[in-house]
């Protein structure tokens, strides 16, 4: 990441076009500075493109006097409000089949319970700069999710923390930990990740910048861990539209019901200059087994999300999953409202 000298400070869209919504850090940058070589830009862009620079840890920028705190932290509180399918982590009310066994059915108590959730969450945020083109960041978040009609809620509590270090030429090798403990009425469930994966950061057609990735995983969960190789490949194409495509494949873990495969795309475009976020996914997972019946499931889902408001963003989707034993099929309409944090 190395500094440009610039002579001339004329009008630019380098930055309408380079730092879109769901671009990381460093493709945005990419982007902006192949955009202004040798181009005449405005000071005040050049500016913010420094100031872009130095946050992912270049000294230099572009060479303008000043710099940006190596350690930086942030708090955050957010209202919530949303729908779940799945309140009190119940099962389903169909009968459980498993071959010519006689169906089994769940005490009714055991159901599970969808509906509308309003809560609060707290967050705090951080980036520490400690060399040349190398950073971390850290989290910690806590929220709770309360039904007003079962009187039952979600809480849920996360952390991560990043290594990001840049290598050579927008190469990157990042290093990445994080945790997450859901506990509902009836399930308590804590999952963890474990990854290192490498990054390149390049020029992928005319006016278009992609960030390709490589990488693994170490998953654990309470009743098993799991290898998983993971692919991304991320682009801000020439008419500011922004893709990304994540692939993860995963080990065969005995008599788990564990990820083979899962699929994550998404686009976003601007519609009356706001992003418009469209995804979808696909997921199929097996390896357990129900005595002698195995289980496969294959989960679908599609959302679109878009700001309302300054401060608020409104999402809707759909998601099913098919399961070989019938009584693990789910379907399900998402949606809920997002709203900004109040960072202090």
């Amino acid at each position: 990441m190395t500094a440009l000298g610039l002579s001339f400070f004329l009008p630019t869209t380098a930055t309408a076009a380079c730092y879109v919504n769901g671009a990381s850090g460093r493709l945005a940058n990419y982007c902006a500075i192949e955009k202004i070589q040798g181009a005449r830009v405005k000071v005040r862009t050049a500016q913010l493109i420094d100031y872009k620079l130095k946050m992912e840890g270049s000294t230099r920028g572009l060479g303008f006097p000043g710099s940006v705190k190596p350690n930086s932290v942030s708090k955050a509180i957010y209202p919530i409000l949303s729908y779940s399918d799945n309140i009190n982590g119940g099962g389903s009310p169909e009968p459980l089949v498993l071959g010519i066994l006689p169906p089994l059915y769940l005490e009714e108590e055991l159901f599970r319970k969808e509906g509308v959730l309003v809560g609060l969450g707290v967050g705090l945020n951080g980036r520490y700069i400690h060399n040349e083109g190398r950073y971390l960041t850290y989290g910690v978040n806590a929220s709770y999710a309360h039904s007003p009609k079962y009187g039952i809620g979600i809480a849920t509590t996360s952390a991560n923390i990043s290594s990001i270090n840049h290598i050579k030429n927008w190469w990157y090798l990042d290093l990445h930990a994080n945790t997450s403990r859901v506990r509902k009425d009836i399930a308590d469930g804590t999952n963890s990740n474990l990854s290192i994966v490498t990054f390149k950061v390049f020029a992928s057609g005319n006016n278009a910048y992609s960030e390709a990735s490589f990488g693994v995983n170490r998953h654990f969960s309470e009743s098993y861990t799991q290898n998983q190789l993971i692919l991304g490949y991320h682009t801000i194409h020439s008419n500011g539209v922004y893709s990304a495509i994540d692939v993860t494949f995963g080990e065969a873990v005995e008599n788990q019901l564990a990820t083979k495969m899962s699929l994550q795309a998404k686009v976003i475009i601007k519609l009356a200059n706001k992003p418009l976020k469209l995804s979808a996914i696909y997921a199929h997972a097996d390896g357990k087994m129900m005595l002698g019946v195995e289980r496969r499931d294959e989960t679908y889902g599609i959302n679109a999300s878009y700001p309302l408001w300054r401060s608020l963003t409104a999402s809707v989707g759909y998601r099913t999953t098919d399961s070989t034993i019938d009584h693990f099929d789910v379907t399900s309409p998402t949606f809920g409202l997002q709203f900004a944090p109040l960072n202090f």
